[in-house]
């Protein structure tokens, strides 16, 4: 983890992330997987809820490793297939709506740590998309805490 303040943090891993841009998986054939606004802002909130600044600065220190996982031919990637629905009011009329995303995740040991990144395609038919990176294991240094001496 970097030993960096929040904000200067958050700077730092929005710099790495816009250099990304796009980059080929072997996983899906070589498929371009696109790194947008939408995955950054999914590490700093949960829907609209912002995640706690901790949680976002440990997402934040494994955006370095993102890129070598989803290139890496070898990784274990874990599928699912969600499909939601929900009725919505479009022009006076209750419409049913149908939304299907598929996701993969790679799986990767690094340093002795397992990190998961999420990649998401819309049934919509959009692009493979960026979504999350995961490492609940990584340390945070803190500085030993100072034992008081007994009193004679």
């Amino acid at each position: 983890m970097w030993n960096l303040g929040y904000r200067k943090s958050k700077e730092k891993a929005k710099n790495i992330y816009s250099k990304i841009g796009h980059i080929p998986s072997p996983a899906f054939g070589g498929e371009l997987v696109a790194f947008t606004n939408v995955g950054f802002n999914h590490l700093v909130r949960k829907g609209r809820i912002p995640r706690p600044k901790n949680e976002q600065k440990r997402r934040f220190s494994l955006i370095p490793h993102v890129e070598t996982i989803i290139r890496n031919p070898k990784a274990v990637i874990l599928y699912q297939r969600r499909e939601t629905k929900y009725i919505t009011n479009r022009h006076g009329e209750k419409t049913l709506v149908r939304s299907v995303a598929d996701s993969w995740t790679f799986v990767e040991t690094i340093d002795g740590r397992v990190v998961k990144v999420v990649i998401r395609q819309l049934s919509t038919g959009g692009p493979k998309h960026f979504l999350s990176v995961m490492g609940d294991v990584v340390k945070i240094k803190r500085k030993p805490l100072k034992t008081k001496r007994p009193r004679k």
